[in-house]
């Protein structure tokens, strides 16, 4: 591992951060025109092009904005919830690793921006009155109860920052012992796949710049967390620094930036399998919430039995670090590591 943290270290890991926020908010949409664009092929009916959602936003801005009594608030919770999107987009590890040293952000601190950012996306709806207010009511109540479902799968990341627990599990088979992790990142992938925003419901008093940046912050919530999910199904995925130098951890950023890729295409085709079940608002509630808790709740359990080094936590409260790896064998076969 690259144990010293220099300014040129700090400099190419900051410009790769920004590179992976302006990949991901600017993919976003094209990933939800994609999604749509699958579901209408798959579904037979006829669908959007893959960039009409681009179209879409960047119509929007260019039209005015509704002049309503509350429209200032809604207006304030679309440009909040696109902040903590990109926010958002700009925690979550898409094809690299915290260089060690580096400030990275926890799993718990990700999933409250997320969370944050899809209540303040419900807001224009209950601002609205009537009966959608009710139902846009509900729906943010139902945002606010993800964060204590997702608690199971949080408490799999400790107190450690979401990188460093990447990297101790970086090295595990998702069809061994990796296993757990790949029924995590299952619980967190029904998020965006079971409770995805009406959007039509949200959308009826929006239009201008507010409709864009509402369009905008739910693609980027979108993306984020599915590419939170593919972290915790497939770590092995994101680069990771290690004693080869600076060199080769930028090689294979290149080379995991190509698997990320491919792995947003396998996100978008599950998606749009999974949007072509239509359900009652309330019954797609309770589906997320109980079968997140109940996933997240097994992983746990397999991960604690499994992994019994993985619960035990130094005097710093970190768990033993990624250079253990190549000793799981021996702690899956019930050896002694030293």
């Amino acid at each position: 591992m690259i144990h010293s943290l220099t300014w040129g270290g700090c400099l190419v890991y900051l410009l790769l951060i920004a590179l992976q926020t302006l990949l991901m908010v600017f993919v976003a949409p094209w990933l939800n025109g994609l999604v749509g664009r699958l579901s209408g092929r798959v579904s037979g009916v006829s669908s959007f092009p893959v960039m009409g959602r681009w179209q879409d936003i960047g119509h929007q801005f260019r039209r005015p904005r509704l002049q309503q009594g509350a429209d200032w608030l809604s207006g304030a919770a679309c440009t909040g919830a696109l902040v903590l999107a990109v926010l958002g987009c700009a925690l979550v590890p898409a094809f690299t690793l915290a260089v060690p040293g580096f400030p990275a952000p926890g799993l718990l601190l990700i999933c409250s921006v997320l969370v944050v950012a899809l209540v303040l996306l419900d807001v224009p709806r209950v601002l609205r009155g009537g009966l959608g207010a009710v139902q846009g009511a509900r729906s943010l109540l139902g945002a606010l109860l993800l964060l204590p479902a997702l608690v199971p799968v949080v408490l799999l990341a400790g107190v450690r920052d979401f990188s460093d627990f990447l990297a101790t599990v970086h090295g595990l088979s998702p069809v061994t012992d990796g296993a757990p992790f790949v029924l995590a990142g299952v619980a967190l992938f029904l998020v965006p796949a079971l409770a995805w925003p009406d959007q039509q419901g949200q959308l009826a008093s929006l239009a201008g710049p507010e409709r864009a940046m509402w369009l905008w912050a739910a693609d980027c919530v979108q993306i984020a967390w599915v590419v939170l999910a593919l972290d915790m199904a497939w770590p092995g995925g994101l680069a990771l620094p290690d004693a080869s130098g600076m060199e080769a951890w930028l090689i294979q950023c290149m080379v995991d930036f190509a698997l990320w890729g491919g792995k947003l295409l396998l996100a978008a085709t599950m998606l749009a399998l999974v949007r072509l079940v239509v359900l009652p608002p309330l019954r797609l509630a309770r589906i997320r919430l109980v079968s997140i808790f109940l996933l997240g709740v097994l992983a746990l359990q397999v991960t604690w039995s499994v992994h019994p080094l993985l619960a035990e936590r130094d005097e710093g409260g970190v768990l033993a670090g990624p250079q253990q790896l190549e000793s799981q064998a021996a702690i899956t076969g019930g050896e002694d590591v030293q």
